[in-house]
């Protein structure tokens, strides 16, 4: 694949894993983001070690790097998501060892082991504590190759959507990191010339009134409300240590709109100007599928989105084509839901179950069973291939929906982008919507940014953002001018897009080549040595 030497967001577990290295012993950590530079296997020497972290949507990408440090004679060793949710799977392409769950605590081990030559084939990283959550190396980072860099809050999310794997490699308790960390992240990253960063958390309003209100279990209603009193503490001492103008983007679910108080809080003392919500449908049938019957639907949802946006911060919508209860009609009826719902942005991924999933793991089950006598399947829709993450097909190609064919579907995805962002819908929000209120110079921005967001995530959207595909000329060409603007602008605070609201060399050699991008990226410090959020 082709790199354009810019990125939008920065992977945030490479530089929390730089930090998990131990530099007594190894040096600094080189980081390779393969979205700005192909991993080049010459920089490996015999001895070093290399850390890859996958996904299952770059699992290829990694591989290919697994196998070109191992003839290179590095000591490999595999984490990230995927490697989690299937820690055999990297042993049995060459990887030397494969860590699961976080690494913050784990990496560091690993790296002794293999120093020592006792490295074990698998290291359980688990779940840790937020106060065990490492800080990131940003003094390793180029902050002029990102537009956005990241800082985690919390993790884990107490819900248990279908599709996701967040709830099952992460838990359903949220866990939030010690505040000064945090607060000594953004400052430094302040002082690095960002004024807009990610907070990465899956979901930052694990608990509002509405959250705590449907929760059946006595005892975790009582642990939702002592989070929610964590989280406004957080918020009031981040307010008060953090620059004003270090504004933020985020992902919630729509439930925030429950809460008058802490929907206030993230817009008056996070300065949350923008946030992805997983609508996923506007259908109460497809919200079943999605096991999110708790979300909206239809108008209702419509109404979510703008009593948020007319709260100061602005909406990503993130819809789901392709789930078990769509048609190709349903699609166009939430293609339409979209354009009218005032939501400034939306994405419509593809469908897709991904190991780890609640889906995969019955679709599969499904798979092996199907045809035995009095055997009920759990789902129309059908996965095709094993392993289906390691072929080249597009998810859309590895399922078969019980209603809709695989070239409709990509068809009626494509009509759902193009609606969307088509010039006549773009300029109308600008004419009607929170843009109506923007300086010229921002408006033109929106623009700029609502072409360059189709280019780069049509299919599969920002979340997916480490599965991204091949660039062509127009695209990269267009990212190199969306990241001149935003830097021109808004590193130096001159456009302000608000919304009326109402109210080195070393001894021995460790390498991380991570893949949170459409290829992997690599952390590696030099030297000669004996015989992946994640780590």
């Amino acid at each position: 694949m082709s790199t354009i030497g810019y990125s939008f967001i920065t992977p945030r577990w490479l530089f929390v894993i730089a930090q998990a290295t131990p530099s007594d012993l190894v040096g600094d950590p080189i980081i390779i983001d393969e979205t700005l530079e192909r991993f080049d296997p010459d920089i490996v020497n015999p001895g070093d070690i290399v850390g890859i972290g996958i996904s299952s949507g770059n699992c290829v990408a990694g591989y290919r790097v697994l196998k070109e440090a191992k003839q290179k004679g590095a000591t490999v060793i595999v984490g990230g998501v995927h490697a989690t949710i299937l820690p055999d799977e990297p042993i049995e392409m060459g990887a030397d060892a494969a860590v699961t769950g976080n690494g913050d605590l784990v990496w560091a081990l690993a790296v002794k082991d293999a120093l020592k030559n006792e490295l074990k084939r698998q290291y359980v990283g688990g779940r840790i504590p937020g106060s065990a959550m490492q800080k990131a190396r940003w003094d390793l980072l180029d902050p002029g190759r990102y537009m956005f860099a990241t800082i985690q809050t919390l993790a884990g999310c107490p819900e248990n959507c279908s599709f996701c794997s967040v709830w099952v490699t992460d838990g359903r308790q949220p866990r939030q990191r010690e505040t000064d960390r945090i607060i000594e992240e953004a400052n430094e990253l302040y002082k690095l010339g960002f004024r807009y960063i990610v907070f990465a958390d899956d979901n930052f309003n694990p608990a509002t009134l509405g959250r705590i209100a449907r929760e059946p279990n006595q005892q975790k209603r009582r642990e939702l409300e002592r989070i929610r009193d964590d989280r406004l503490r957080f918020f009031d001492e981040y307010d008060r240590a953090v620059p004003k103008n270090l504004f933020a983007f985020t992902q919630m679910t729509s439930e925030v709109i429950s809460d008058e108080e802490y929907l206030s809080a993230m817009y008056n003392k996070m300065r949350i100007r923008t946030a992805l919500i997983g609508v996923e449908s506007f259908s109460e049938q497809g919200l079943e599928s999605a096991n999110k019957q708790w979300n909206p639907a239809g108008q209702a949802m419509a109404e979510t989105i703008q009593g948020i946006q007319e709260k100061g911060i602005l909406v990503l919508s993130s819809i789901i084509c392709g789930l078990e209860s769509d048609t190709v009609d349903t699609i166009r009826a939430m293609s339409k839901f979209a354009r009218d719902s005032g939501t400034i942005l939306a994405q419509f991924t593809i469908y897709g179950a991904y190991p780890g999933t609640k889906d995969y793991y019955e679709m599969m089950s499904d798979r092996r069973n199907r045809g035995s006598a009095g055997f009920v399947p759990k789902h129309q829709t059908r996965i095709l291939y094993e392993k289906y993450w390691l072929t080249p097909e597009k998810p859309v190609y590895v399922i078969k929906h019980p209603n809709i064919e695989s070239a409709d579907l990509l068809a009626e995805n494509k009509k759902c982008w193009d609606s969307f962002y088509g010039m006549r819908e773009i300029l109308r929000r600008i004419r009607t919507g929170p843009a109506k209120s923007w300086p010229i110079a921002g408006k033109i921005a929106y623009c700029c940014l609502s072409v360059i967001f189709k280019r780069v995530y049509s299919g599969h959207g920002v979340s997916a953002d480490n599965v991204q595909r091949k660039k062509g000329i127009i695209t990269r060409t267009l990212i190199r001018l969306g990241v001149g603007v935003y830097s021109c602008f808004f590193r130096q605070r001159k456009v302000v897009l608000k919304v009326p609201s109402r109210s080195a060399t070393a001894k021995r050699s460790a390498s991380l080549e991570a893949g949170m991008t459409s290829d992997p990226a690599v952390l590696r410090t030099l030297g000669s040595a004996g015989t992946g959020k994640d780590v």
